[in-house]
């Protein structure tokens, strides 16, 4: 079974909406403020030798740029949540729990679409869960089916346990001692990263690998029994790593965890339900349904 990943695309669009519609808010005249006699439409954001960018012709780009995509998301949003109530539909917390745990374990600080931000991931995982409900909602699946689809596939609810870690890796122990001065002085581990660090995929996001199995290939037994020491925000001594030496930040640790059947029933019967569904996993399947009128007309 494929771990569902649509929250995290979603997840990632949905982060600039906020943004967005704040910035739209200035396009209306009663947004608008004066200051010194020039309204905030006509403030200049940006000159280029003589000429000038107002903030009106910068947010009226971006709303021709971004404006129907991001307003089809909201409106998504709402959708699924109204039409979910109508057919007294709802998932637990503990679906959403399960369902992020097992992103955190596949997913690293180095996917496109990763996210720190817990409460958005969680609030587009509920949505895509109801949807997911929603979509079959009249698709009956035999749960001796779905009993043989765990057995198969018990090794998927599996989590090992794993620690989020941030990293610095330098050439040699005298940079590495000089490091570990630095952080004992008081320094960012990530300012540090940045700066230091010759790991370039993880410098520019100030040392951030993500979760690493405890019990992996990424990982040296002396690393782990390192980091087994370690208390969460604590960093670890340099390590050998080839010819470099790490520093570790140890963010928080993962404990290993084993879904019973029980706990992810729903989930599997989503799953095989979904293959049962012919019509697109859309929220706009749902609009009409849902009464929904919007300012690019009446085309989805």
């Amino acid at each position: 079974m494929k771990i569902k990943r649509l929250p995290l695309l979603i997840a990632a669009a949905l982060l600039i909406v906020t943004n967005i519609v704040t910035l739209f808010l200035w396009l209306k005249p009663e947004a608008s403020s004066s200051m010194g006699g020039i309204k905030a439409g006509n403030e200049v954001v940006a000159t280029v030798g003589d000429d000038s960018v107002t903030r009106e012709e910068w947010l009226y780009s971006l709303e021709q740029k971004y404006g129907e995509q991001e307003l089809k998301q909201l409106i998504n949003q709402k959708v699924i949540e109204k039409v979910a109530k109508k057919y007294d539909i709802s998932v637990s917390e503990q679906e959403i729990n399960q369902e992020y745990d097992l992103i955190r374990s596949v997913y690293n600080s180095f996917d496109e679409e990763y996210t720190d931000d817990e409460e958005t991931v969680k609030a587009q995982i509920k949505s895509d869960l109801l949807l997911e409900e929603l979509l079959t909602k009249d698709v009956e699946v035999a749960e001796e089916e779905m009993k043989s689809f765990y057995k198969q596939n018990e090794e998927m609810y599996s989590i090992p346990k794993m620690y989020n870690l941030k990293q610095i890796t330098v050439r040699d122990e005298s940079q590495a001692g000089q490091v570990i001065k630095e952080l004992e002085n008081g320094s960012s581990f990530d300012v540090l990263a940045m700066e230091r660090s010759t790991d370039v995929q993880s410098a520019h996001l100030g040392g951030e690998i993500g979760y690493i199995p405890a019990d992996g290939e990424l990982l040296s037994p002396d690393a782990a029994k390192e980091l087994d020491s370690l208390k969460e925000g604590e960093w670890s001594q340099p390590l050998k790593s080839g010819s470099d030496y790490v520093i570790y930040l140890l963010e928080d640790i993962m404990k290993e965890r084993n879904y019973s059947y029980d706990d992810v029933e729903s989930q599997i019967r989503r799953q095989l339900a979904i293959d049962q569904v012919e019509s697109p996993l859309l929220p706009e399947a749902f609009w009409e349904e849902a009464e929904v009128e919007w300012f690019y007309g009446s085309e989805q």
